[in-house]
């Protein structure tokens, strides 16, 4: 498949009924109004973008921001008719907007679809009826349920843009989201954590003392639970975390949040450390020992590998004894520890990901488990990210 070619156009806050606590677009995309958005100008960007790349590319126009099916019909065809002529004439491959789910209806579909639109991009934000009324939303979880149910038996291409982090979101209410939005089977979603922006609600909440922003590390939490849910569920996060602009990078714009130009990375970093949390967990709790001053006891049997023991002194200092394996050559009367043995590898082209930006994750597990041995190991002929332990081999 190719690589898609995004051809965006920013018609921020046009046709949304109501202002969310949380956004300023204008502010985001550094775009006010869309009196330039004239049909000229349009199919001029689309040759620009497109340029001698036509093959190259999936090529499609965006119309982002605002709510698309919720501004007059005038306006839509003004829009959507340059964009659908380039369409026609083979330079771009399809079209793409963004809307509210309470904005689409038979009718709002059949428009669309008469102009070639194939894709359309829900801003849910949340499945929980408390945040949404919060935030000012303006709809429901139930009408998101409708909404997708309704595009997808018209055959329609359907994304929801996420929001975690908003006032009164906790894991449990981020779970709720995840379960119910894989329900829904979208096609993609994208994550976006809440930033506190200027001149909006949620920032006069911000230095009001009403509201506390996500942390960089809980937003990185949240994001990387959120798509590896949304992934085993077989459903594609195609971005987590807004998209680098002068505005944001400036700083004039954002207040307070959880911004990072790397958040996509640190997500999936995030994944990978879990998973090898996970790996390291699972398979450190089948050693579970009763330790007093005169008696040892095994409580759960396991395999040795190359599993090592180390007798603790009084002092608490620590030595290897030795690695037969016969389990009563470690009995002591100060207690018994076991030092594990792990090699994490992986592919050439996940190296920064298994092993984190700046090394995050090698400096995580360094500093969590220091009585183990752990090795990275990058191994040009695996495709797979694994971790043994012991000699027993997980695939991550």
């Amino acid at each position: 498949m190719k690589p898609f070619g995004m051809i965006p156009f920013f018609i921020p806050h046009v046709g949304c009924p109501y202002v969310c606590t949380f956004c300023n677009q204008s502010r985001i995309t550094g775009q006010f109004g869309i009196s330039h958005l004239t049909p000229e100008y349009i199919q001029q960007t689309i040759k620009d973008y497109v340029g001698t790349k036509r093959n190259e590319k999936f090529w499609e126009v965006a119309f982002y921001g605002g709510s698309f099916t919720a501004i007059t019909k005038d306006l839509q065809h003004k829009l959507l008719m340059p964009a659908y002529e380039m369409f026609q004439q083979g330079l771009i491959d399809g079209i793409r907007c963004s809307t509210r789910p309470d904005a689409v209806g038979a009718e709002a579909i059949t428009l669309l679809q008469f102009y070639g639109v194939k894709t359309v991009e829900l801003g849910v934000q949340s499945m929980n009826d408390g945040i949404l009324v919060d935030a000012k939303r303006g709809h429901t979880a139930q009408e998101v349920v409708e909404a997708v149910a309704l595009l997808k038996q018209r055959d329609m291409t359907v994304g929801v843009q996420l929001l975690p982090g908003l006032k009164g979101e906790t894991w449990q209410t981020i779970i709720e989201t995840a379960i119910t939005v894989a329900a829904l089977q979208p096609d993609f979603i994208r994550i976006y954590p809440v930033l506190v922006i200027e001149n909006t609600e949620l920032a006069d909440q911000y230095r009001a003392g009403e509201y506390e922003p996500l942390s960089t590390e809980l937003a990185i939490q949240y994001c990387a639970f959120l798509k590896d849910w949304f992934e085993q569920h077989g459903i594609e996060v195609i971005r987590t975390g807004l998209q680098s602009t002068e505005e944001l990078d400036s700083g004039n714009s954002l207040v307070a949040g959880p911004y990072e130009p790397a958040m996509g990375e640190l997500v999936v970093n995030e994944q990978y450390k879990q998973r090898i949390e996970r790996c390291i967990d699972e398979h450190v709790s089948q050693y579970k020992y009763l330790i007093s001053n005169d008696s040892f006891s095994l409580i759960e049997d396991a395999p040795y590998g190359s599993l090592k023991l180390s007798r603790i002194n009084a002092d608490n200092s620590g030595c290897i004894d030795n690695t037969n394996n016969d389990r009563t050559n470690y009995i002591r009367n100060n207690g018994i520890a076991v030092q594990h043995n792990i090699v994490i590898s992986y592919p050439r082209s996940l190296t920064s990901k298994v092993r984190g930006l700046k090394n995050r994750n090698v400096l995580y597990f360094a500093e969590l488990y220091p009585q183990y041995s752990i090795s990275w190991c990058e191994e040009s002929t695996r495709n797979t990210v694994r971790c043994c332990i012991d000699g027993l081999q997980y695939v991550l």
